[in-house]
């Protein structure tokens, strides 16, 4: 087996089949080449405030002529308290995937993802999600909240948000830090889903 460019210290044997494969899946479809780990800065986003101990496991960059997109894997530690004492829990690592691609615009922060139903009565009781009057399909879809929705509703172009909406993931979460964005998931990674991931990134970075 093949090296990988991965931090795979303490990975069971699912995520290392996980990881390898998607490796070898991603080669195969992009350019690839390594990057380095400080492209995505983990405590700037929300979406890994739940992590505090996760760190990049390793980043790859997916050539493309325009823009860099990158794959990173993130590695989790989570600690299950069973009982008194230090030395009294469940420790465990997991390991994530995530693309991210620099956009042309400046979003301010924001979160999409797929809207449920608590979150549609949450709305009606404390209106801060970001709705598109022109574009109802799309605000009924997804769940959008932003800290500037004036910077946001002018950077989500109807570019953007066709690109969205063509997302094929029943899962997924993205986070915009600025014109840094961020798409991913916390389930088991597939290597259909890293090509999948890598693919979007690159396409969306060079949307106006």
């Amino acid at each position: 087996m093949e090296k990988l460019p991965f931090d795979t210290t303490n990975l069971d044997a699912d995520d290392m089949q996980a990881l390898e494969a998607s490796y070898e899946t991603v080669k195969k479809s992009f350019k690839v080449g390594l990057a380095n780990d400080d492209v995505m800065k983990l405590k700037e986003f929300d979406v890994f405030s739940n992590y505090p101990n996760a760190t990049i496991g390793g980043t790859l960059l997916i050539n493309h002529p325009e823009s860099g997109c990158y794959l990173t894997y993130v590695k989790t530690h989570t600690v299950i308290k069973t009982g008194q004492g230090p030395g009294a829990g469940i420790s465990y690592y997991k390991c994530q995937l995530w693309a991210s691609a620099t956009l042309r615009n400046d979003f301010g922060r924001v979160i999409i993802r797929r809207e449920t139903l608590v979150d549609k009565i949450l709305n009606l009781v404390h209106p801060v999600e970001l709705h598109f009057k022109d574009d109802p399909t799309f605000s009924s879809r997804f769940y959008v909240v932003a800290n500037d929705p004036e910077k946001a509703t002018l950077a989500m172009t109807s570019n953007f948000r066709a690109a969205i909406m063509n997302i094929q993931l029943d899962d997924f979460i993205i986070e915009i830090v600025n014109s840094t964005l961020i798409i991913g998931n916390i389930q088991l990674i597939t290597p259909e889903q890293a090509v999948y991931l890598a693919d979007f990134a690159s396409k969306l970075s060079v949307i106006k």
